[in-house]
């Protein structure tokens, strides 16, 4: 059996960031927050959810990533153009009732 060459221990360096992530994004004048429901035009029947906007910077190219929610369970993982997306208004708050003695 042959003698291991000695390694040296050197040190890696990290890959440089190439994606910029940001996890709000603004939607006509309402801010759409990570976790959100969102719809994307041209997906018919599904619902999203918002999770970032993702920029490449060595590109400049920008989309939105987002999972999928299929009766209340998120799914898998996918990506759209920022201009297909579409808020999802939030349901307005009941007003208390005030009961009067009469």
């Amino acid at each position: 059996m042959a003698r291991r060459k000695a390694t040296i221990a050197t040190t890696l360096t990290p890959p440089p960031v190439v994606f910029d992530r940001v996890y709000e994004m603004e939607s006509g004048n309402f801010t759409i927050e990570k976790g959100d429901l969102i719809k994307i035009v041209g997906e018919y029947g599904m619902r999203f959810k918002f999770v970032s906007i993702t920029t490449n910077t060595k590109t400049g190219a920008s989309w939105v990533d987002c999972h999928e929610v299929h009766r209340g369970q998120t799914g898998a993982f996918r990506s759209f153009a920022i201009d297909r997306v579409k808020r999802i208004p939030k349901r307005r708050m009941k007003k208390a009732v005030v009961k009067k003695n009469v």
